[in-house]
């Protein structure tokens, strides 16, 4: 896999595309607005150095994605895993905030924040907020840390309930109490509507 490409900037097309110039090789990357905008201002003749991912749009076909730190990389990366994130929408994230800046968005339920976005709106935000967060930080229970495929079956079951009208904040304390090692996506949401039965939708507890 690509990760790193140095080069000379050939040209800067809007929005956030850069043409790289690398050895005998120009590439098109396409960069955060951030980054974009900080490179377009400095001299034309400094080197650049960008941590890249590839991402195969099709078979055929595949798109660079340039980013100024490794954090900013491996984040972008791990965005795509999610089921409502592509690299169009990860790269709009990361070109109005930082890392840092999402994980206090995230941790904070700052839906309003994210919804500013292009792409994502409120309703989706509130669904990504989920989605991120487990990006942060692992689900615990009982003072133990949950592995990554529990994590996601976890957030997979926490938006079932969120689809039923339930708030994320009962969901995922729900979802905490009943789960136990090697339960299906099913078991876990028919033991977490059993415990919400005597719950009202989108009840704040």
């Amino acid at each position: 896999m690509f990760y790193l490409l140095k080069g000379y900037p050939l040209e800067f097309v809007q929005p956030n595309r850069l043409i790289l110039s690398s050895g005998a090789i120009a590439w098109e990357v396409f960069l955060p607005l951030r980054t974009f905008e900080r490179l377009k201002s400095q001299n034309p003749s400094q080197e650049i150095t960008l941590f890249v991912a590839v991402m195969l749009v099709r078979e055929e076909f595949i798109q660079v994605f340039g980013f100024e730190s490794k954090e900013e990389r491996e984040f972008f990366l791990k965005l795509n895993k999610l089921s409502r994130v592509g690299p169009v929408l990860a790269l709009n994230i990361l070109s109005y905030y930082t890392p840092e800046d999402i994980k206090r968005i995230v941790l904070e339920r700052r839906t309003h924040e994210l919804a500013k976005v292009p792409g994502i709106g409120q309703k989706k935000a509130e669904k990504l907020i989920l989605e991120i967060k487990g990006l942060f930080e692992r689900l615990t229970k009982k003072g133990k840390t949950l592995p990554e495929p529990v994590v996601d079956l976890l957030s997979e079951a926490k938006e079932c309930l969120i689809s039923l009208g339930f708030s994320a904040k009962v969901a995922e304390e729900v979802l905490l109490k009943v789960y136990t090692e090697g339960d299906s996506l099913e078991e876990i949401l028919k033991k977490s509507l059993k415990e919400l039965a005597p719950f009202p939708c989108s009840a704040e507890r």
